[in-house]
């Protein structure tokens, strides 16, 4: 076993002793004579999640519905421009030529 293989099973054993503690990173650390800054580096180099307050947290998927694309598109799409204040919804077959006459109106002062 190299040196690199070693150190990364004898840390696969701390983090698994960390996990199992229950104590704080800050208690756990403490106690085993090693920085935060080297548990943290270890839990990430091991793709371990954390969090400082709750310890080590499991990843979970959420859940997620997507609509079917061309469904999703209707003549109610627009788009929001906002300037400063002012608030313009554009839709589908808006006139360019008006859309150009506002904008510059609100860019000249009152």
């Amino acid at each position: 076993m190299t040196t690199k293989e070693q150190r990364r099973k004898d840390w696969s054993s701390r983090i698994e002793d960390y996990r199992t503690s229950n104590l704080s990173m800050a208690a756990w650390c403490d106690a085993q004579q090693v920085t935060k800054e080297q548990l943290k580096y270890w839990l990430r180099k091991l793709k371990v999640v954390y969090s400082d307050a709750d310890g080590p947290v499991t990843p979970s998927w959420v859940p997620l519905k997507v609509s079917d694309p061309i469904q999703s598109i209707t003549h109610e799409s627009s788009l929001v421009v906002r300037i400063g204040s002012v608030q313009i919804e554009i839709r589908p077959g808006f006139d360019q030529r008006l859309l150009k006459e506002v904008v510059q109106s609100l860019e000249e002062p009152c």
